[in-house]
């Protein structure tokens, strides 16, 4: 992977997400977005994603893009806005599952599974989606 992907989210059909590279000319400039904000982030009144394509170029995977999406999806219908918290990356998290569950995405579940306790320190409980659940409905 190498140009560009964009594509309307499936969660959010409003919201474009744009998947970019290092050989993008716009790169350069937004590494310190992705080393604040992680993997991807929301542009301020625009209604786009950005997600840093290089972190998952090596072994690309459309499930890993698509639970990225989810989670970037989650914090804004979350309303998080700035830089995230602990607490608002697990209720992000807990929102993709959300999302993805709705859209049968088995897959992308499994990643955000296998990954949940590394990233939050507390293995996944179906009970943690009450955090959440009412913003999903």
């Amino acid at each position: 992977m190498s140009k560009p992907i964009s594509y309307n989210s499936e969660f959010l059909p409003e919201i474009t997400i744009a998947v970019v590279f290092s050989n993008s000319p716009q790169y350069k400039k937004l590494i310190p977005f992705f080393e604040e904000y992680g993997y991807g982030f929301l542009v301020p009144n625009k209604n786009l994603v950005v997600i840093d394509g290089e972190n998952i170029v090596e072994n690309f995977d459309s499930d890993v893009l698509k639970f990225i999406e989810a989670h970037e999806i989650a914090h804004i219908i979350l309303g998080h806005d700035g830089p995230r918290n602990d607490e608002e990356e697990m209720d992000a998290d807990l929102g993709a599952y959300i999302l993805l569950n709705n859209k049968g995405k088995k897959e992308s579940i499994k990643h955000l599974l296998n990954n949940f306790e590394d990233r939050h320190g507390v293995n996944f409980d179906e009970n943690l989606l009450k955090r959440v659940k009412n913003h999903f409905s």
